[in-house]
């Protein structure tokens, strides 16, 4: 049933035509061609005024997200299932998320990648929805679960096709490109950087689903897009260690983030993930804390009211939230976090390398001291000082610190800033031996001979630099006397062996 990927992307454009009742549609199939043929076979909703929503369903530790959007001239809406979780769990997500407008009929269901806890509840779906099209990105498993899915879905004669970056979904107003993966992420060794990522930009909101990408997916949309803005941001791998990098959140630029986790032991979501949320004013939701999350994507959506005896402190809290947690589900209005104008702290920054060209400005900051020896305790106790000359403090979020032969490339995280005149960065031994008391701490070694150091700002211009050099401009390896700054910036060995960190 999947058509071999042989010709330019597919746009699939969803026709007025198509909103008629399904019975209609079995007789009078919509064939549309961009690139590809696509067969769309729609069902009936319905009748109603539904306005469009997203839904992130309570499906336990997987994901699973529902978008509806609202039917052309008042016919029956168009209903995405983009995964479901690994079980049986998201038939009663989507039975509270659409209640007695449950037909059990899918427009479009969408697979992102073959992870049992992405996809194993789709072979629920598949059994007991009837579904108009099965969209994947074309990479197979051996699972027990993928190929009872693929049973269902020959068994149940249900569309497939296999879009990847490039390709188009259309209906009315609404477009769902789909980013990635590109054919070299779909063939990454880990199933995740394949995993599709769809911008579902409306009217009224943009949402960016993200599967569950890491690093190197991340990274390749960065390089290729300009714009990955989005109002919602569903949180990569449930928000895990090696997802959600702060360059990419820093794109996005989420007002609100939702994160589909439940009871795991992997530490999902990652307390660095939740603090650069926090730092980009992101709102998060978290569906093993919140319960399904309703999000009404149009600026004229009613915003529901909160639930009927609410204490005081609970009612001003969802005033001021947007918020409101009732049953199993929590509305949110994106007209409300908008309102409350929430600040972006958030600090993008460039990968630096040692090998980038420039003058180095002296200011604001300069390397003072280097134990480039190690220290009578240990040859592997090295640390350096950094001097801060602005008499003001320094936000040095994003700056690196990089070496020659970049085996020590130290990035500071978010909100480093230098409010005192003296800095250290050491590496964890040279920490813990000579009590320093650092909290910037860098791995790889600084070399005897043939060394250097510089350090860059976030947009990598170089602040300061220890030029290249067969032999370091001073210090002494046998006595332990570090590496001194003066006043005219050029360097003397220390007066005592071990310096003065810190001071």
């Amino acid at each position: 049933m999947k058509k071999d990927r042989t010709s330019n992307p597919l746009g699939i454009e969803v026709p007025e035509a198509a909103l008629a009742s399904r019975k209609i549609l079995l007789q009078l199939a919509a064939i549309v061609t961009i690139g590809l043929t696509a067969w769309i076979w729609f069902g009936i909703f319905s009748a109603q005024n539904v306005e469009d929503t997203l839904y992130v369903l309570d499906v336990g530790q997987g994901d699973s997200q529902l978008v509806i959007l609202e039917g052309e001239g008042g016919g029956p809406p168009v209903k995405i299932l983009i995964d479901g979780g690994k079980d049986r769990m998201v038939l009663t997500a989507l039975d509270e998320a659409l209640g007695s407008s449950n037909n059990k009929y899918l427009d479009i269901v969408i697979m992102t990648h073959t992870d049992l806890d992405h996809m194993g509840g789709l072979v629920e779906v598949a059994t007991r929805y009837d579904i108009g099209l099965f969209i994947s990105n074309g990479r197979e498993a051996g699972s027990d679960a993928y190929i009872a899915l693929q049973d269902v879905l020959a068994e149940r004669d249900i569309p497939s096709e296999v879009l990847i970056e490039g390709d188009v979904v259309r209906y009315g107003g609404n477009t769902l490109s789909i980013l990635s993966p590109d054919r070299v992420l779909l063939v990454n060794k880990e199933v995740n950087e394949a995993s599709i990522v769809l911008m579902l930009k409306s009217e009224d909101a943009n949402v960016l689903f993200t599967g569950d990408i890491g690093f190197p997916a991340e990274n390749m949309l960065l390089k290729k897009y300009r714009d990955l803005s989005a109002d919602i941001l569903k949180v990569g791998h449930h928000g895990s260690k090696n997802s959600s990098s702060e360059n990419f959140i820093a794109a996005v630029r989420p007002l609100v983030s939702t994160i589909g986790v439940g009871k795991n032991s992997y530490g999902h979501p990652t307390p660095r993930v939740l603090d650069t949320l926090d730092l980009a004013g992101s709102r998060v939701y978290r569906t093993d804390e919140d319960g399904t999350i309703q999000i009404p994507l149009t600026d004229d959506a009613v915003s529901a009211e909160p639930p009927q005896k609410k204490g005081l402190l609970a009612s001003i809290g969802s005033i001021l939230t947007g918020s409101y947690k009732e049953a199993s589900m929590t509305t949110v209005s994106l007209h409300e976090v908008r309102k409350a104008e929430p600040e972006f702290a958030l600090t993008p920054y460039k990968e630096c390398s040692f090998k980038t060209e420039g003058a180095p400005r002296h200011s604001p900051v300069i390397f003072n001291e280097v134990a480039w020896m190690g220290a009578s305790s240990g040859t592997t106790h090295e640390w350096l000082e950094l001097r801060n000359i602005s008499g003001k403090p320094v936000n040095v979020s994003g700056w690196q610190v990089v070496n020659e032969n970049e085996r020590l490339h130290f990035t500071f995280p978010q909100a480093s800033s230098l409010d005192s005149q003296f800095a250290v960065l050491a590496r964890s031994a040279a920490n813990d031996a000579l009590s320093l008391g650092t909290k910037f701490i860098f791995t790889g070694s600084l070399r005897n001979t043939r060394e250097g150091l510089r350090l860059f700002d976030n947009d990598c211009m170089l602040i300061d630099e220890i030029p290249l050099a067969s032999s370091w401009p001073a210090g002494d390896n046998k006595t332990k006397q570090t590496m001194e700054r003066t006043s005219d910036l050029s360097w003397k060995t220390s007066a005592n062996p071990g310096g003065t960190p810190g001071r």
